[in-house]
């Protein structure tokens, strides 16, 4: 178990490098079949860390009140420390998937075609 408090200098990439090491010394984890990254200079695995980041979808309807809040929040957001920077990953080792809020999706439009057509000269 991982005692992680906010007093203590998080280092996930390292754990998790622990962890497979240990796997794999074990036995549990087999690699043998696939190019895991690894070389003689250079005997640990290569691995990223997927961090998926929130924000808000254009595709959205809502209330002056709610947009508000919602913008807000996305605001004060981009003040506070990364989840990459929390979890104390390095950068390098990252891989940042954007995700779409969609809070209250758009009514659907109806639209309605003409019947005239226009001559193109």
């Amino acid at each position: 178990m991982l005692n992680i408090g906010f007093r203590i200098q998080p280092k996930t990439e390292r754990y998790f490098q622990i962890i497979i090491d240990d796997l794999i010394a074990n036995e549990e984890l087999n690699l043998h079949l696939r190019n895991n990254g690894s070389t003689d200079y250079n005997p640990s695995i290569d691995f990223k860390f997927v961090v998926m980041e929130k924000y808000l979808s254009v595709e959205n309807e809502f209330t002056l009140r709610e947009s508000l809040v919602l913008n807000s929040f996305f605001f004060l957001k981009g003040f506070t420390q990364s989840d990459d920077e929390a979890f104390g990953i390095d950068k390098n080792n990252v891989l940042m998937e954007n995700i779409p809020v969609v809070y209250q999706p758009l009514k659907p439009i109806k639209l309605v075609r003409n019947a005239k057509r226009h001559q193109v000269y």
